[in-house]
């Protein structure tokens, strides 16, 4: 697990997309790693834009909060991201950082 959130923040820091699994779906995700935090119902997540990759129910690229317990792989690419306007660190979902973008 130390080793999984050493890479997701090394991604954040130098703003690259990476490429995850997680534990039970069948393809891995890409996503933009804004941030770890404790989410208001007191779990671990990943905060993130995805980009492209699996979604439960066909949903688009967006946003997610993904369980940090789940993910099993993490793989920096070349493709770096820029930090969306839109991103509200202060937002009620999101109850104790580790750290944020």
């Amino acid at each position: 697990m130390e080793e999984i959130i050493k890479e997701i923040w090394r991604a954040s820091d130098v703003k690259k997309a990476c490429r995850i699994t997680l534990k039970g779906e069948p393809f891995p995700r890409v996503i933009h790693p804004y941030g770890v935090c404790k989410s208001s119902t007191n779990k671990i997540v990943v905060v993130c834009k995805q980009a492209a990759g699996f979604t439960k129910g066909g949903g688009g690229a967006g946003y997610r909060n993904l369980l940090l317990e789940k993910i099993t792989e993490v793989e920096l690419l070349e493709e770096g991201f820029t930090k969306s306007s839109d991103f509200d660190p202060n937002d009620s979902q999101y109850k104790e950082w580790v750290y944020h973008i």
